[in-house]
């Protein structure tokens, strides 16, 4: 995951933009947010997250989401907005609500939206949509175990915009923005939203 980190940081990350770390639970998502943060940082650009996965956060307090900047290699936590909850599945629109008032909140630069590891049926594409408006996200990282393909014709319309979605193989590098095989997940790039 390190070593492609770079490669991320340079096909996507050119310029600040808001991304969307989305997958399955432990499939890797804030464990991505810090490698691409490190590498942010050493090309001295600041990142930012928004920890919104109440029942596992990768900072802050269970049970809220928060905002933090990468600092001193980890993360130093800026605000919190309690959702005294672990359950993001169960409730979603609390959460929706909490992630849209703390981006909001964000400075402009880059930041990382750390999403929950809820993906499947109504509660992932309503979580899905509800977090692509609320933190106003313009690229989505779509995590998914190296056996399945990403959930890519679900991530092609999300928050009622059209996202270019191109799909290169494992072997093939970024800067098409595409998929990375690592042996245990794979990611696949959406970028470039379309007004």
């Amino acid at each position: 995951l390190a070593l492609h980190a770079a490669s991320i940081v340079k096909a996507v990350m050119e310029h600040d933009r808001r991304v969307l770390l989305f997958g399955p639970m432990g499939v890797g998502k804030s464990t991505l947010a810090v490698q691409l943060a490190r590498e942010l940082s050493v090309l001295k650009r600041t990142c930012y997250c928004l920890n919104a996965d109440p029942g596992s956060p990768a900072f802050g307090v269970p049970g809220s989401l928060s905002t933090a900047v990468w600092r001193d290699d980890s993360w130093q936590v800026t605000s919190i907005a309690a959702l005294c909850t672990l359950n993001a599945g169960r409730f979603r629109l609390p959460l929706v609500s909490a992630a849209r008032l703390l981006a909001q909140q964000l400075p402009a630069g880059m930041a990382l939206i750390d999403a929950p590891g809820v993906v499947r049926g109504v509660s992932g594409r309503e979580l899905l949509q509800g977090l692509a408006e609320a933190a106003a996200v313009d690229a989505i990282l779509a995590l998914t175990a190296a056996d399945r393909p990403p959930p890519l014709p679900r991530l092609q319309h999300v928050g009622g915009h059209l996202y270019d979605v191109v799909v290169r193989g494992a072997a093939q590098d970024l800067r098409g923005h595409g998929i990375l095989d690592e042996g245990k997940f794979r990611i696949a790039v959406v970028v470039d939203r379309v007004q």
